[in-house]
């Protein structure tokens, strides 16, 4: 006998806790010394034995005929998982916290962009206009309008912090391809094949053997591993079985809100006014379309 830590009633106060843990991620990193690619593996495996704990604890029983089933989609989305990691923690390490987390929320306008190729889906004026839209926000956000293309690292990290929302991009199209598989299940393979895939890429990046660590940056990275990884995870996934796409969609703002929000007030980041006016473009493009969509949906008939 399993035990249900999700329901529906809950949903809605999970899947904004689970979203505010995610939102910590970027300042603490800040305050890990460790390469990118390292605490991403930490990170990854920490998290999926953190699950595999959890799963014993609560006497839950894996549906290995669930992940037989959907394992190339499982395998294809754990990739792009992993990979999204690597660039996303690469750019909170090369720039600003607020502009890495602003690069990886264009998310929302590539899946727009991208769903009529892979979904099926209608692409319309309003879709390419929030897509227009977010992209001219990153232009602002980048600071190319006020100091032109001078610093390359700064916008070498703005295309890893892109690269690491097109990742993202091909999870979520990815993911919207499984059936009948649990919270449990799909995440802790996503997360294992994600930490498989940084594993690989760790040695080609980081002399594993020359490598010193700090106390606080060990503990901190674990307790990315349990908290923001393992339990946010299980949080977000499991909450989307009771939740509709267009509200997921809205209370996924609260990442990189908060995200910013502490980037702002802990580190003292500033964007400046045309960076903040991109932001609210990157953020209040899809926004706006998700809301658009609601109002166009037709009302639930009364009982």
């Amino acid at each position: 006998m399993s035990v249900q830590l999700i329901n529906e009633k809950t949903s809605v106060s999970l899947m904004i806790l689970a979203m505010a843990i995610f939102g910590t991620i970027g300042v603490m990193t800040h305050y890990i010394d460790m390469p990118p690619t390292v605490i991403v593996l930490i990170r990854g495996s920490v998290g999926t034995l953190s699950l595999l704990v959890l799963v014993a604890i609560i006497r839950y029983r894996l549906d290995i005929e669930s992940i037989n089933a959907n394992l190339f989609v499982l395998i294809a989305s754990g990739i792009c998982l992993g990979l999204n990691w690597v660039f996303l923690f690469e750019a909170y390490k090369t720039i600003e916290i607020s502009k890495a987390t602003l690069c990886n929320y264009l998310t929302p306008a590539f899946v727009l962009l991208v769903s009529p190729i892979f979904l099926g889906e209608r692409f319309t004026v309003l879709k390419a206009a929030v897509v227009a839209v977010a992209l001219f926000g990153l232009a602002m956000v980048s600071g190319v309008f006020e100091t032109g293309i001078g610093d390359m690292s700064e916008f070498a990290g703005i295309g890893v912090g892109v690269l690491a929302a097109v990742f993202y991009t091909g999870m979520i199209i990815l993911n919207k391809f499984l059936r009948g598989i649990g919270s449990y299940e799909r995440t802790i393979v996503q997360l294992a094949v994600g930490t498989v895939v940084v594993l690989i890429y760790c040695p080609f990046t980081v002399d594993m053997t020359n490598l010193s660590y700090d106390t606080t940056s060990i503990i901190l990275a674990v307790i990315m591993g349990v908290v923001q990884t393992g339990i946010a995870f299980t949080l977000y996934f499991g909450t989307l079985r009771y939740m509709d796409a267009g509200n997921a969609a809205i209370l996924g703002y609260v990442e990189p809100l908060l995200s910013i929000t502490l980037s702002v007030v802990i580190l003292g980041e500033v964007l400046g006014v045309i960076g903040w006016i991109g932001a609210a473009m990157i953020l209040g493009s899809t926004l706006v379309y998700q809301m658009a969509v609601r109002r166009r949906q037709p009302a639930p008939e009364k009982s």
